[in-house]
Formats: structure tokens, C-alpha cells, sequence
């Protein structure tokens, strides 16, 4: 039998895929993260009386895939609203000491990757005669990816 000799083509492709890969597995990814700081109450809830002393701490965490940027108001908009029905299930009808924190793990390739982030807000659920201001505290600290966002899919991740 007669062995031929291996292709220096594939030899060398062989050795590239292998620095290829070797890069992929020590390159970070890059990541942005924000936050709201301390837990926040709106100032239309704080003060003596304005809401029950009954309070019940609510978690949302959210995982969504975005694709060309990625506008988080709007996605904490979203965790806030869910955690705003878990709330009514339970007979709140306020959301107070707010706070979430928010990371954004930008894809190696942005023209043809997704945008991978994760949203946990927390509040207590509490009554009031006040309307709820159905908004997210703190949306100055937010760090935006500009462009037009597409949110591809959203999961709600456990506890």
C-alpha cells in the first residue's frame, strides 16, 4: 500500500483553525453594565402615610437578545411591568424602594450577533392611594447601545 504524504494545504489550515480558536477562548467578551444604586422610592410615594407599612420584597430577573442596539429604558420598562402584575396578584397596587441592575454583553461581531441582557429589578409591593408612576427609577444612570433596537427574544430567568 502506498501512503501519500499530507496536503501542506491542510497542514497549515489545520494549524490556522487551531490559533483561531485558541484567540476566540482568550478574548473577552466585552460587557456594559448600569445600575440604579441604592433602592429608590418616586417622590410622589415617599413620605409619612403615602404608602402601607406592609411591604413585600418582588425580584424580576429577564434575560433578552436584542439585535442592532439595545435601549434599556425600554427594557427595564418591561421587567418593571412584570413585576408591577406580580404585584396586583398579590393586592399591591405600588411598586417602592426600586432598584435593578443591568449588563449588556456586546457580540464579537455586532453586524450579525445579538445583544445579550440581563435585567434584574427589585421593589417592594406595597398599597397606596397614589397612583403607581409606572415608571423605572434612575433612567439617568442607563448606558444605551445606540441604534435601533429589535428585541429578538425574552426569557424570564428563576431565582
Amino acid at each position: 500500500m502506498l501512503s501519500y504524504p499530507p496536503s501542506p494545504i491542510r497542514v497549515t489550515m489545520t494549524v490556522t483553525n487551531a490559533f483561531v480558536k485558541l484567540r476566540r477562548s482568550t478574548s473577552k467578551t466585552e460587557s456594559i453594565d448600569s445600575t440604579s444604586g441604592e433602592p429608590q422610592t418616586h417622590p410622589l410615594l415617599q413620605g409619612e402615610g403615602a404608602t402601607s407599612k406592609c411591604k413585600i420584597p418582588l425580584v424580576q430577573n429577564d434575560l433578552f437578545f436584542c439585535r442592532d442596539a439595545v435601549d434599556v429604558p425600554k427594557l427595564l420598562r418591561g421587567s418593571r411591568a412584570s413585576l408591577f402584575e406580580r404585584a396586583e396578584n398579590i393586592g399591591a397596587n405600588v411598586l417602592v424602594e426600586e432598584s435593578w441592575e443591568c449588563s449588556i454583553r456586546v457580540p464579537r461581531d455586532r453586524r450579525h450577533g445579538s445583544f445579550k441582557v440581563q435585567v434584574r429589578y427589585h421593589a417592594s409591593a406595597s398599597r397606596s392611594s397614589h397612583p403607581d408612576p409606572q415608571k423605572p427609577v434612575a433612567l439617568d444612570r442607563v448606558q444605551n447601545v445606540s441604534g435601533l433596537m429589535t428585541i429578538v427574544d425574552r426569557e424570564e430567568l428563576s431565582l
